[in-house]
Parts: C-alpha cells; structure tokens; sequence
C-alpha cells in the first residue's frame, strides 16, 4: 500500500506538468508453478480514474517480441482492487492452488490400485504438502479426515484443495495476552 500511495504521488506529480500516460508499476512477482514455465504472474499498482488500483496480471514470457500485440504485451487481468491484500490474497490462492494440483496429482486415483489407500504412511505424505502442521488443532483433525476421504476416492481433489487453502488463508494467529490492572481498595472503619 505504502509503495502503491508513493507511485500515485509520483504520478500527479508527473501529470500536472504534462499530459502523459501513467505507466503501470510492477510491484511484486508472484510464484508460479514450475510445470509451467512461459508465465509471470505480478502485482502492480496503476492510477485508473486519479484513484489508485491494485492489479494482478499474468503475462506470457516466451512469446516472441514479433508475435505479440497489444493485448498480449500488457497481459491478462485477473484481480484488480483498491487494497493491495485482497490482489496479493487472490495471487497466493492461486499459486498454491497450482502447487497443490500438481503434488496431489498422483494421489487422485491411488483409491482403485491398493487395498488401503489410506494408510498411515500416505496420510502422513499428503498432510505434509497441505502443511497441516502450521494449522490449529480443530483444521489439523478436519483436515486429516478429508485427507483420507481424498484417498479412499470419496473427496476430490479439487475440494480439498478449496478446503486447504480457506483454511491456511483464514487461521488466526494464536496467542497469549496479558493485563495488568491495579486495583486500589478503600475501606472505612477497619484497620
């Protein structure tokens, strides 16, 4: 935000001299998924209107200079919002959702070839690419029962990807608060 609020300063500052056309600025590169080579994904922020607009684009690297035009250039619009964290929030789902699809892939249908294909072992492998362990006990215990819904074919894949990534997007933070109070006592009468 406070990176986006200096470009928008800049840019009326630039503006009242002449009448140019703001260039969106790049503000972060967000991860891909590296089955896909060829994209970027990023956050940039641009002035629409005077007012000041957080975009998430996608852009194709490997397309040569000769055979893109205008649209391919400045790239896909996927999220735009005035407020940085719903654009980057919007990037973060769907990179991981990316990442997860691709490290679940060969599990999805290990339910036909095994007798058990939820065993201890395979459970333990999936919750470690959902990263159960940064979730709060009550997610943990949800999260390994859809684990194994996952691999006995009765949840697919893609809800508990949907699953998965609602819950990381919307734990809290545990903690520990302390307060003092001073408390002061007055009585009449006794010692």
């Amino acid at each position: 935000m406070v990176v986006g609020r200096q470009y928008q300063n800049e840019q009326r500052i630039v503006s009242a001299g002449a009448s140019a056309v703001a260039v969106p600025r790049e503000l972060v590169n967000l991860p891909m998924n590296p089955a896909t080579p060829g994209r970027e994904r990023q956050v940039e922020a641009a002035v629409v209107g005077g007012a000041l607009v957080f975009r998430l684009m996608e852009r194709e690297t490997d397309v040569p200079a000769s055979d893109r035009d205008g649209r391919d250039a400045e790239g896909t619009l996927l999220a735009s919002s005035p407020f940085a964290y719903d654009v980057l929030s919007a990037g973060y789902e769907m990179a991981e959702e990316e990442r997860l699809s691709a490290a679940l892939e060969r599990y999805a249908d290990r339910s036909e070839d095994r007798a058990d294909p939820a065993d201890g072992e395979t459970v333990a492998e999936v919750e470690e690419i959902l990263e159960v362990k940064l979730l709060p006990h009550a997610d943990r215990l949800r999260t390994k029962a859809e684990v194994a819904e996952f691999l006995e074919g009765r949840l697919e894949r893609s809800a508990l990807i949907a699953r998965s990534i609602e819950r990381q997007c919307s734990r809290e933070d545990c903690g520990e608060r302390l307060t003092e109070r001073h408390e002061l006592k007055l009585t009449i009468g006794e010692p």
